[in-house]
C-alpha cells in the first residue's frame, strides 16, 4: 500500500470511529443533546480506532518483526486484548477529563465499562486470529454459508512454485526447509494482497491465488502480481542467500475459467476449487518449468489483457500436457528481463 493510500485509509478509519463514538454518546444521552458530550464521544471513538489501528499496523502487522510469526496464537490474543483494553480505557478517560473535567474512573459504572472493554477486546482479538488462520474467503464463507452447496464461479487462477525446491529440501532438511517456505509465503503475501488477490491455499512449496473474473482489471492485476512476486524474491536474494545458502526463484502460471467452489470436510472445513481450470493451471506451471520461463499465461488469459500487455508477451511452443486432449497455447512474460512491468498499470 502506498503512503497516500495508507494516509487515506487511516483518515477513513478515524472519521468512521469518530462518527461511531458520537453516535454512541447520542444514543446514551437521555437528557437532550449536548454538543460537548457529542464531541467528546467522537474524540473517544477516534482515539480508540486510531490506537487499535496503529497497534495492528506498526506492531502485530509489522513485517520487520519476524519473530512475532513464531509466537503462539494464544499469546497474540492476550497481547492484542491487553493493548486494546489499555487503548479503550485511556480513550474513555482522557477526553472526558481534558474537555469536560470529569473523572470517569471515579464514577460507579466505570468498572463495568472497563470489564466490557476487556471482553470486547478479547472477542475482537480472537475473531481476528481466526480470520487470519482460516483466510478471508473461508471465514466469510463459513459465516454466510456461501459455499454450503457447490457453485460455479469464473476465476483467475495463479499457481506459483519455487524452482529447485526438491534439492533445497534435501540439502536443508525438513525443519529448515519448512522455515524457508514460511519466509517465502510471508514475503509473497504482500504482492498478492496489494493486487487484491485471495490466497486459496498453500500446497507444499506452491501458492495458489485467485481473483474473480467479473472485474476486467483483475487480469492486469494478476500479471502485475506475478511480476512483483518474481521481483520480490530477486530483491531479497541477499537475505535468502545469507539465511539458506542460495537465491530463490519462482515460476508463476496464470489461467482463467469456470471452477466449482464449495465446502468440503466436517471437523476441518476447506473451500475446494475443482475443475478443468484448476487442472490446466497446474499443467501450465509444469510448462513454465519445461520452458524455463518465469511467468506463463494461457491463451485464454491473454485474450482478456489490453493490447499494451499482450504486446509484451512472447509466444511459446504448444505444450502437450498430460491428460489434456488438446495442446495448450501459451505465452510468457520474462519478469527478470522486464522487471518494471508493475510501473505500466495501476492496481486501483
Amino acid at each position: 500500500m502506498t503512503q497516500s493510500k495508507t494516509l487515506i485509509f487511516f483518515a477513513k478509519i478515524i472519521a468512521f470511529s469518530f462518527a461511531i463514538g458520537a453516535m454512541t454518546t447520542l444514543l446514551n444521552t437521555q437528557d437532550g443533546i449536548a454538543i460537548p458530550e457529542l464531541f467528546v464521544g467522537g474524540v473517544t471513538g477516534a482515539m480508540i480506532g486510531a490506537g487499535c489501528l496503529v497497534f495492528e499496523v506498526f506492531w502485530l502487522s509489522n513485517r520487520s518483526i519476524r519473530w512475532l510469526r513464531k509466537v503462539p496464537i494464544a499469546i497474540i490474543v492476550v497481547m492484542r486484548a491487553t493493548a486494546y483494553s489499555l487503548i479503550i480505557v485511556i480513550s474513555l478517560v482522557l477526553p472526558a477529563l481534558v474537555f469536560l473535567g470529569r473523572s470517569l474512573w471515579q464514577e460507579p459504572d466505570f468498572l463495568f465499562s472497563f470489564s466490557l472493554s476487556i471482553s470486547i477486546a478479547v472477542a475482537i482479538s480472537t475473531a481476528l486470529e481466526l480470520f487470519q488462520l482460516l483466510g478471508r474467503e473461508a471465514s466469510l464463507a463459513v459465516f454466510t454459508g456461501r459455499y454450503r452447496r457447490p457453485r460455479l464461479e469464473n476465476r483467475i487462477v495463479m499457481f506459483a512454485d519455487l524452482t529447485g525446491s526438491t534439492a533445497m529440501a534435501e540439502r536443508l532438511g525438513e525443519l529448515r526447509f519448512h522455515e524457508l517456505l514460511g519466509d517465502v509465503a510471508y514475503d509473497l503475501d504482500v504482492p498478492i494482497a496489494n493486487a487484491g488477490g485471495e490466497i486459496h491455499r498453500y500446497v507444499g512449496d506452491a501458492i495458489i491465488a485467485t481473483w474473480p473474473m467479473v472485474e476486467s482489471k483483475n487480469f492486469e492485476r494478476g500479471l502485475v502480481c506475478a511480476a512483483e512476486m518474481v521481483g520480490t524474491l530477486k530483491a531479497s536474494s541477499a537475505t535468502y542467500s545469507a539465511r539458506y545458502g542460495q537465491e530463490l526463484r519462482i515460476r508463476v502460471a496464470l489461467h482463467c475459467g469456470p471452477v466449482a467452489a464449495g465446502e468440503v470436510g466436517a471437523w476441518k472445513k476447506e473451500i475446494a476449487l475443482l475443475g478443468d481450470t484448476m487442472n490446466s493451471a497446474a499443467r501450465i506451471e509444469s510448462a513454465a518449468r519445461a520452458y524455463g520461463a518465469d511467468i506463463v499465461v494461457s491463451d485464454t488469459f491473454k485474450g482478456h489483457l489490453p493490447d499494451t500487455w499482450q504486446a509484451r508477451l512472447r509466444r511459446l511452443p504448444d505444450y502437450a500436457a498430460h491428460g489434456k486432449h488438446d495442446a495448450l497455447r501459451l505465452w510468457a512474460l520474462d519478469a527478470r528481463r522486464d522487471a518494471d512491468g508493475s510501473q505500466h498499470v495501476s492496481l486501483k
